[in-house]
């Protein structure tokens, strides 16, 4: 996901990839409840939320889209 990794709202970890633009528009905070290994904390929920990726946990990924397909701004991408 080379193409994700050049733009500047997205936010990369390992394997994950967040687009920051998108989590500032979300509601429901999905990502946080879908994933039953924990790996998404979305902080400043009040003001402009950002789903961000628990560095130590991302690791517990079993890649199962869970979060990508429950996230309804497709902020998500895992490759």
């Amino acid at each position: 996901m080379s193409e994700v990794n050049n733009q500047p709202n997205i936010e990369s970890y390992r394997f994950h990839h967040i687009d920051t633009n998108k989590c500032k528009q979300c509601k429901d905070f999905s990502c946080e409840e879908a994933c039953f290994r924990g790996i998404y904390e979305v902080i400043n929920k009040k003001n402009q939320p950002k789903c961000i990726v628990i560095e130590e946990r991302e690791d517990r990924c079993v890649k199962c889209h869970i979060c990508t397909t429950t996230c309804k701004l497709r902020a998500i991408t895992i490759d």
